[in-house]
């Protein structure tokens, strides 16, 4: 699917702060999508959680530092990072160029389904991307 010139992968779910999110087993990965890092312009810094850190909904994981922008990056989900993208870390214009392969932030062992009636269907996210154009 896609919205003007961004990708909107049809097996992800997204949040309004325009994190991808991709649930397989248990796991959850998060990333920041197509739209918000072509609106961003260059990312220039990333820090993440450590791996084992306790998350939880709206709770804080990460900031980010764009050529635009200083922002935070709020959790979805209930979970615990199992895993950290440390070629993000080290390279962050990676999210620039691949934000949902190479691009990706951590990876979230799921302690529960708090959240997940939070995150948008592709076609959901399509019609929040066109109020965010109006705004």
């Amino acid at each position: 699917m896609q919205f003007e010139t961004v990708d909107i992968p049809e097996d992800l779910r997204y949040t309004r702060t325009h994190l991808w999110a991709k649930i397989n087993n248990g796991m959850c990965t998060l990333g920041w999508t197509d739209y918000i890092q072509t609106n961003a312009g260059e990312v220039i810094y990333l820090e993440l959680a450590d791996i084992g850190t306790p998350i939880e909904v709206d709770q804080e994981f990460g900031s980010i530092e764009t050529s635009k922008w200083v922002d935070k990056l709020y959790s979805p989900l209930n979970g615990r990072v199992v895993e950290v993208n440390k070629k993000v870390t080290s390279h962050p214009e990676v999210i620039n160029e691949a934000p949902f392969t190479e691009g990706w932030f951590v990876k979230i062992e799921l302690q529960s389904e708090i959240g997940f009636q939070h995150l948008m269907s592709p076609l959901e996210y399509f019609e929040h991307l066109k109020l965010c154009e109006v705004e």
